[in-house]
C-alpha cells in the first residue's frame, strides 16, 4: 500500500465495519500553511481554514508568556510525584537518544519559553504523558512496541503539543480559580497554593484530559512529526499497535482510561488528512536509528 493512502485506507476501513543528526531532510522540508505564530488571531483563523497547519500557530493568542515561570515550576513538581510512582529508566545510551530526538521535535514548535526535557519510565506500563512546562515522558512499555524512529517522534510529538497547546496548565489554572475562590486564604499562602496546583495536576494525569484534546494533540503532532522530517503516517502505525493491545492489561488500563479508542483516533487523523501531510508519509532515513537503541 502507498505510504500516503494510509491516511484514506483507515477512514474507510471503519466506514465499513542523538546519538546521531536528525533526519537529514528535516532542514529543507517544508509544508504549506502550518502556521505562523506572528499572525493576528483573524488572520490565524483564515490559516486554520485553509488546512491543518494553522492549528499550531494559533497557541501564541491562546496564552501568551504570562505564568510561564509557574507552569515550569508545576510541572516539575507533578513530575516529580509521577516520577517517584515510576522511576527515570537507567539506561543513558536510551535517555539521550530519546533527549535528541525530543528536543528536535521540539524546536518545531512555537512555544520556545519552556525548558524542554524527555525521559524513559522504568514501567512496563504502556503509555507516554506531558507535563505542563515543556516535561515529556515517554514509558519503557510503550518504547519496546516501537519499531522505528518515525513511531517515536510520532509519540513524543503528541506530547509536545499538549504543552504546545497548554492543554494541561489551562485545565489546571482553571480548578485554581474555582478553589482559590472557595477558600480566599489560600491564595496568601504560596506554599498551599503551590501544593494545590501539584495535586491537581497529579489527579490530572490519572484522570485525562477531554477527548478533543487529545484528537487535536494527535493533529498537532502528525505536523510537528513532518516539519521535523517523519513520516508523517507514523502515528497511525502506532495507534494500530495500540489496537491491537488488550484493554483489560493493566499495563494498558491508564492509557485506554485517558484516551480515546485507537480506531477513533485512527478515523480522525484520516478524516483531517491534507494532500501534504500525504506527501510526507514516508519512512524517515532515522527510521531505522531505533533499533540500535532498544
Amino acid at each position: 500500500m502507498n505510504r500516503g493512502a494510509r491516511f484514506a485506507a483507515p477512514l474507510l476501513a471503519f466506514g465499513l465495519a542523538l546519538l546521531a543528526p536528525p533526519p537529514a531532510r528535516a532542514q529543507s522540508f517544508q509544508l504549506p500553511n502550518f502556521g505562523d505564530a506572528s499572525k493576528s488571531g483573524t488572520d490565524q483563523d483564515k490559516t486554520a481554514a485553509g488546512g491543518l497547519g494553522g492549528l499550531l500557530g494559533q497557541v501564541s493568542g491562546l496564552a501568551g508568556n504570562q505564568g510561564t515561570q509557574e507552569e515550569v515550576q508545576s510541572g516539575d513538581a507533578i513530575a516529580a510525584t509521577v516520577l517517584g510512582a515510576a522511576p527515570v529508566w537507567r539506561n543513558p545510551k536510551v535517555q539521550n537518544y530519546v533527549n535528541l530526538v525530543g528536543r528536535n521535535l521540539a524546536r518545531q514548535v512555537e512555544r520556545k519559553d519552556v525548558p524542554w526535557r524527555f525521559a524513559v519510565l522504568d514501567t512496563p506500563s504502556v503509555n507516554a504523558m506531558a507535563f505542563p512546562g515543556g516535561i515529556v515522558v515517554i514509558t519503557r512499555g510503550l518504547y519496546a512496541l516501537l519499531s522505528s524512529e518515525d513511531e517515536l517522534a510520532a509519540v513524543l510529538a503528541h506530547e509536545i503539543a499538549h504543552v504546545n497547546r497548554r492543554h494541561q496548565w489551562k485545565v489546571i489554572q482553571q480548578q485554581k480559580l474555582v478553589a482559590l475562590a472557595g477558600n480566599t486564604a489560600l491564595g496568601d499562602n504560596p506554599e498551599k497554593t503551590a501544593s494545590l496546583v501539584a495535586d491537581l495536576g497529579t489527579r490530572l494525569i490519572a484522570r485525562g484530559l477531554d477527548k478533543s484534546a487529545e484528537f487535536e494533540a494527535d493533529r498537532d503532532g502528525v505536523v510537528i512529526a513532518a516539519r521535523a522530517g517523519y513520516d508523517s503516517s507514523a502515528m497511525i502505525s502506532v495507534l494500530e499497535k495500540l489496537a491491537a493491545l488488550k484493554p483489560g492489561d493493566p499495563d494498558t488500563a491508564l492509557l485506554f482510561s485517558t484516551h480515546p479508542a485507537p480506531e477513533d483516533r485512527i478515523a480522525a487523523l484520516a478524516e483531517a488528512a491534507t494532500p501534504d501531510l500525504e506527501a510526507a508519509a514516508v519512512p524517515s532515513p532515522a527510521a531505522a536509528r531505533i533499533r540500535g537503541m532498544q
